[in-house]
C-alpha cells in the first residue's frame, strides 16, 4: 500500500502558441518592475531573445547571455552581479535546463549572499539534510526551449563547480520559478541533436518514476501520459522541427514527467547523470537514454503487477517471445535508434576504465535511495558496462 505526501507542484503555468507575447502581463502581475533575462549564446545570439524582449517590453532592463552547460558557478557570479547592478527584481530564464538552472542559481547567490554551502544536498555526509533557504530575494519565471528540462516547474537545481569538479545539488521549494511559459513557437529553434537529448531526459524522468519505490497513483498518471505522448512526439519534433503540435505535446510531457518525478523521485538512471555530468560535462540527455535499458532490464522484474504500466508508456506488450524487462529495454532501445544521439557510452567519450569510478560514485548519489529493489555497486558496474 503507498502513503506519502503529494508536496511539490509547478506554480503558474501559462501555455499555447504565442504565449511569449504575454511576458510583460505575466512578470507585471507577479509585481516585477524590472527584468534581467538570463539565457545561452545561442538564445541571446538569435530570434527567441528578441520575442522575449518584444514580449516584455519596457520591463526588460538587461540580458545575461553566457550562461553554460551544466550552470557553472563562475556564470551563477557573473549574472548575480548583473542582476545587482541593474537593480533587478525579477529574472526570466529562456533556454533548456542550464539557463534555468542558472537563474536558480542567481536566486539563490542573491537570497544566501553567496554561501551556498549550508544548502547543498550532501547526501553521502548528512543524506537529504540541508537548512531551508529563505524567503527568495528575486522573482524567476522561466520559458523553456527544449523538451526535457523541466527545472522550469521543479524545486531542485544542479550547478556546477569544474574546480572539483562536482555538481553542487539543491532541493527547496523556493526555487519553483513563479511562473512558467510554455511556447511551442519557442521550442522549433531547438536543433534535432538538442531536441533529442533533452527529450530523452523527459523520458527517462517518466520511466523512472514508473518503477520508482515512492511511486503512487498521482505520480504514474502524470508519468504514463508523459511517456505515451513523448514517445510518438518527440521522434516527430526531431524529424519535423515546425511541428507545434509534436513540440507542444513535448513540452506538457516535460512538465507532466518533471512533476511526477518530484513526487515519486527517480533513481539509477538520474543518480549516474549527475556523476558523468559532473565529472565530464556529459548532457544528461546523452547518458540518460543509454542506461535506460540496461536499468529496465535490472528494476522492472521487481514491479510485478505495476511493470504492465511501463510497458503501456513505451507502446508494447509483453509477448511469449522474451520476458516483460527485455521488451522495454528493446522498446527504449528503438526510440533511441530513431534520434541522432550516441547510443553507448563510449560513443559519448567515457572510456572503459572509467566505469568502476563512475559505480562508486554512483552509490552516494542521493537518487539511489529511490530504487524499487537495492542495487549493489557490483550491479551499478555491471549495469554501466552493458550500456558502455
Amino acid at each position: 500500500m503507498y502513503s506519502g505526501e503529494i508536496r511539490d507542484w509547478p506554480r503558474q503555468v501559462s501555455f499555447g502558441p504565442g504565449k511569449v507575447n504575454e511576458l510583460g502581463r505575466i512578470v507585471a502581475a507577479l509585481g516585477a518592475q524590472r527584468v534581467l533575462v538570463v539565457c545561452g549564446k545561442s538564445v541571446a545570439q538569435g530570434a527567441m531573445l528578441a520575442r522575449v524582449r518584444a514580449g516584455l517590453g519596457p520591463l526588460c532592463v538587461g540580458v545575461f547571455g553566457d550562461a553554460h552547460a551544466h550552470s557553472p558557478f563562475a556564470d551563477v557570479q557573473a549574472a548575480s552581479a548583473q542582476a545587482r547592478e541593474l537593480a533587478a527584481d525579477c529574472l526570466v530564464s529562456v533556454g533548456g535546463g542550464s539557463a534555468i538552472d542558472t537563474a536558480k542559481g542567481v536566486v539563490l547567490h542573491e537570497t544566501t549572499a553567496g554561501d551556498f554551502a549550508p544548502y547543498a544536498i550532501d547526501y553521502a555526509r548528512k543524506g537529504m539534510a540541508r537548512k531551508p533557504l529563505p524567503a527568495a530575494a528575486l522573482l524567476h519565471v522561466a520559458v523553456p526551449t527544449t523538451a526535457g528540462s523541466s527545472s522550469d516547474v521543479l524545486p531542485t537545481a544542479g550547478i556546477r563547480d569544474p574546480a572539483r569538479p562536482v555538481k553542487m545539488l539543491f532541493w527547496d521549494e523556493r526555487l519553483v520559478p513563479d511562473g512558467t511559459v510554455l511556447d511551442p513557437e519557442m521550442a522549433v529553434f531547438a536543433g534535432a541533436r538538442l531536441s533529442a537529448a533533452t527529450g530523452m531526459t523527459a523520458v527517462a524522468r517518466a520511466i523512472e518514476s514508473l518503477y520508482s519505490a515512492h511511486r503512487h497513483p498521482i505520480s504514474m498518471g502524470l508519468a504514463l501520459h508523459a511517456a505515451r505522448l513523448l514517445r510518438d512526439a518527440l521522434p516527430r519534433s526531431v524529424n519535423a522541427p515546425d511541428d507545434l503540435e509534436a513540440r507542444a505535446d513535448c513540452q506538457m510531457a516535460c512538465l507532466m514527467s518533471g512533476t511526477a518525478s518530484i513526487n515519486a523521485m527517480v533513481s539509477i538512471v538520474h543518480a549516474v547523470g549527475h556523476v558523468v555530468g559532473g565529472r565530464y560535462g556529459l548532457q544528461h540527455g546523452i547518458s540518460h537514454g543509454i542506461l535506460l535499458a540496461p536499468a529496465l532490464r535490472r528494476l522492472l522484474p521487481t514491479l510485478g503487477r505495476d511493470a504492465a504500466y511501463v510497458l503501456e508508456g513505451l507502446g508494447c506488450t509483453a509477448g511469449s517471445s522474451g520476458s516483460a524487462a527485455d521488451t522495454a529495454a528493446e522498446a527504449i532501445r528503438g526510440l533511441l535508434a530513431q534520434l541522432p544521439l550516441p547510443q553507448r557510452l563510449r560513443e559519448a567519450g567515457i572510456g572503459a576504465d572509467d566505469l568502476p569510478g563512475i559505480a562508486a560514485g554512483t552509490m552516494g548519489d542521493y537518487m539511489m535511495a529511490n530504487l524499487p529493489a537495492p542495487l549493489t555497486e557490483a550491479d551499478v558496474l555491471a549495469l554501466l558496462r552493458e550500456a558502455w
